[in-house]
C-alpha cells in the first residue's frame, strides 16, 4: 500500500516491533531510483531501431534531462508490503528519519562468527570430541609409515668399491 512519507515510517515501527514479537520472518527494505513511471515502456521493435538510428532527433534526449527521478522506498514483512515515494527535495528530512528508525530497531541482529587464520586448527580443536572419519585415518597412518621408512637407515654401511 503506497502510503505519505511520515505514515509510512510509522507504519514500519510497527512491523519492526511486529518481527520482534514474533521472533521469526525477516523485513525487507528496498530504495531504488524511481522516475513516476507504472508500466515499463515497450521495446522496439527491429523496424522501429532501424528508422530512429537513420532519423537522429534531439528533443528524445532533452525529454530524458527534465526528468526528476524520486525514490521509492518498499518494506515487506510476510504478506504485508508498505510503499511511499519521497520527492528529491524531501529527501534529506527522510533519510535521516528513516536512519534513525533503523539505528533504534536493528538491536536484534546476530553477530556475525569472526573467521580467524588458521581455522583448520580452530575447527579441529573445536571438534575434539567428534570422532575423526575413517578416511582421514587411513590417510594419516599411510603417511607416518612412509615417514617413518624414509627415516631408517641401514644397518651395515655400504662397502666401497
Amino acid at each position: 500500500m503506497l502510503l505519505e512519507s511520515d505514515n509510512f515510517l510509522l507504519e514500519l515501527t510497527k512491523l519492526f516491533q511486529q518481527q520482534r514479537v514474533k521472533n521469526s520472518g525477516s523485513l525487507s527494505l528496498v530504495m531504488k531510483r524511481y522516475d513516476g513511471q507504472t508500466k515499463p515502456k515497450p521495446k522496439l521493435t527491429k523496424k522501429q531501431r532501424l528508422e530512429k538510428k537513420q532519423t537522429p532527433t534531439n528533443s528524445s534526449t532533452t525529454a530524458h534531462d527534465s526528468v526528476e527521478y524520486k525514490c521509492l522506498v518498499r518494506a515487506t514483512f510476510g504478506s504485508k508490503k508498505l510503499s511511499t515515494i519521497v520527492s528529491s527535495k524531501d529527501i534529506n528530512r527522510f533519510q535521516l528519519a528513516y536512519s534513525n528508525l533503523l539505528k533504534a530497531n536493528m538491536d536484534t541482529l546476530k553477530k556475525k562468527a569472526k573467521e580467524s587464520k588458521a581455522t583448520g586448527q580452530a575447527s579441529a580443536n573445536a571438534n575434539s570430541n567428534v570422532p575423526s572419519s575413517p578416511r582421514v585415518a587411513t590417510n594419516a597412518a599411510s603417511t607416518s609409515s612412509a615417514t617413518n621408512q624414509q627415516k631408517k637407515t641401514p644397518t651395515t654401511p655400504a662397502k666401497k668399491k
